[in-house]
């Protein structure tokens, strides 16, 4: 994967936290996912990307940090099930943001993306493309860190 696919990611990352939340995220060394690798992550978002370039997006998060990402946007609830329907609800708002941000960064590309796909639970897998190496971007914010990961081909 080269880095012409990583760095819109990363950067549009980087200005989504800013803007939305008044964050900066440190980004650290991203590495390549190993697919049998455990984690640690509660909440995915994945959608995919089709077109000239194809491939899998996911940004991942632990419930504690996107409880204070919620709180940071105002939003707040007593109810346990519509707090779960706030934390899908941002989290897939938040990798359409990434995406469509980082998709259009790609100049020149004809590209599309899916709708999102929000899965919740400790511990859940997410099965990757094994034609091209996944790269997490890992991100550190004072409130907790998170990760995105990118495989594209």
């Amino acid at each position: 994967m080269r880095a012409e696919h990583i760095n819109p990611f990363l950067n549009a990352t980087i200005n989504m936290f800013q803007q939305m939340f008044g964050l900066t995220p440190d980004a650290l060394d991203p590495y390549v996912l190993e697919h049998s690798a455990k984690h640690r992550w509660e909440i995915s978002g994945i959608l995919g990307i089709t077109g000239e370039a194809r491939g899998l997006i996911a940004i991942r998060f632990h419930r504690a940090l996107t409880l204070k990402l919620l709180q940071k946007s105002g939003i707040t609830t007593t109810n346990p099930d519509d707090e779960d329907e706030m934390i899908n609800s941002m989290v897939g708002e938040l990798i359409n943001i990434v995406a469509g941000n980082a998709v259009s960064a790609m100049s020149g590309q004809s590209i599309d993306i899916s709708p999102p796909i929000i899965v919740q639970g400790e511990n859940h897998r997410l099965s990757w493309p094994k034609s091209e190496p996944t790269i997490c971007i890992p991100f550190r914010t004072p409130t907790g860190p998170f990760v995105v990961n990118v495989c594209i081909k």
